[in-house]
């Protein structure tokens, strides 16, 4: 996966996420460096795609989670 990409005319919506101080002035850095260099960092994009995993590992999770509830609560009405 490509994290540089060129330069493409998009549509975007903003977005508002807090940071820490230390990674928001490392993105900026890296966003004019890469502009420089005649690319785009495109957090967003990568934002979306962990976040997506994310989603994707959490709903996982919740469904093991529902199974091993559903289990424990058979056992305990069989005690």
């Amino acid at each position: 996966m490509s994290i540089l990409k060129p330069k493409a005319p998009t549509k975007t919506a903003a977005m508002s996420l807090r940071l820490p101080t230390e990674l928001h002035q490392q993105l900026q850095a890296l966003q004019a460096d890469a502009d420089r260099a005649g690319f785009v960092f495109d957090a967003s994009d990568v934002c979306v795609k962990a976040l997506a995993a994310a989603v994707k590992s959490a709903r996982a999770e919740l469904a093991n989670a529902g199974a091993e509830r559903a289990a424990h609560d058979r056992q305990q009405a069989a005690s």
